[in-house]
């Protein structure tokens, strides 16, 4: 089995879903499975390339393209709305060179992780280093304001956790 724990140290979740607006304020719940292996990739190119290889990095991500479970705290939703500067030459009237932005996002309880799972998946030592060394390196996970601390489970603590939570089918975006 292959676990990951995901926690957000503000208690929210910033995720725009497939197929929305940014600006709908509506907020990705729970996180796509696509969305983690990109976010993978990004932490890879960004931080890591010189410590994995493409064709480590490759493997790795073939092994995670199983749909995951997810076991999810109890969140709620919410949304800001403020205005943002949008100069596009209207110096003369200043009332519209900014714009309403909505902000939506997931509301976690204080401590509380999503945990993702595959249980079906045993990875060799390697790619469970590799995995363990790309989390480790992941701090924000959706949109840039989603600040995040990820980390790989031991297998009995993955198993635990899903022993204990009632996980639900990752969903497929269309």
């Amino acid at each position: 089995m292959t676990g990951i724990a995901l926690s957000f140290p503000y208690g929210r979740y910033h995720a725009t879903p497939w197929a929305r607006h940014v600006n709908e304020g509506v907020p990705e719940w729970p996180p796509s499975p696509w969305r983690l292996l990109r976010a993978l990739v990004a932490t890879w190119k960004r931080k890591l390339d010189d410590r994995l290889t493409q064709p480590q990095v490759e493997a790795l991500l073939r092994e995670l393209t199983a749909p995951p479970l997810f076991a999810l705290p109890p969140a709620s939703t919410g949304h800001t709305r403020h205005y943002m500067p949008w100069d596009k030459g209207w110096r003369d009237q200043p009332d519209k060179a900014r714009t309403l932005v909505f902000d939506g996002f997931a509301v976690l309880p204080h401590g509380a992780s999503v945990t993702v799972l595959w249980p079906e998946v045993e990875l060799q030592a390697s790619k469970r280093d590799g995995l363990a060394l790309l989390l480790a390196h992941l701090n924000f996970f959706g949109r840039a304001e989603a600040w995040c601390s990820a980390r790989l489970l031991a297998d009995a603590e993955a198993k635990r956790r899903l022993a204990a939570s009632t996980a639900t089918p990752s969903v497929t975006d269309p």
